[in-house]
């Protein structure tokens, strides 16, 4: 009896995790939305036509774009971000004297 008793409470321990699993797979997605609606659509639109899906799926939804777009834009964002960080390695440095005037000692009090 104590065997069936334990049984019961497995499946019923069973069921409340498959519910969470099934609950959670859905705040999942609503958080990935909110974080999709947070990225300017200018910058959606340019990823979605990078990405070869065309530029009007970055207006779109997150739910509205199938396993494939998504898929899609999940290559080629990872493609560029590899870039970006090589952009930002060689965009340091540089001469500076040409763009700006020699400090002349009046800035720092000094008279000559």
């Amino acid at each position: 009896m104590a065997t069936h008793s334990q049984q019961a409470h497995q499946d019923i321990a069973y069921t409340h995790l498959t519910h969470a699993y099934i609950m959670l797979a859905g705040d999942k997605e609503s958080v990935r939305a909110g974080r999709w609606n947070g990225i300017p659509p200018r910058d959606r639109q340019m990823l979605a036509h990078m990405a070869g899906i065309g530029s009007k799926k970055g207006d779109t939804t997150l739910q509205s774009l199938n396993a494939l777009e998504r898929g899609k834009l999940h290559c080629e964002a990872r493609r560029l971000i590899k870039q970006l960080e090589i952009v930002l390695r060689c965009a340091q440095g540089g001469d500076l004297s040409s763009q700006f005037p020699t400090a002349g000692h009046e800035s720092d009090g000094i008279v000559a």
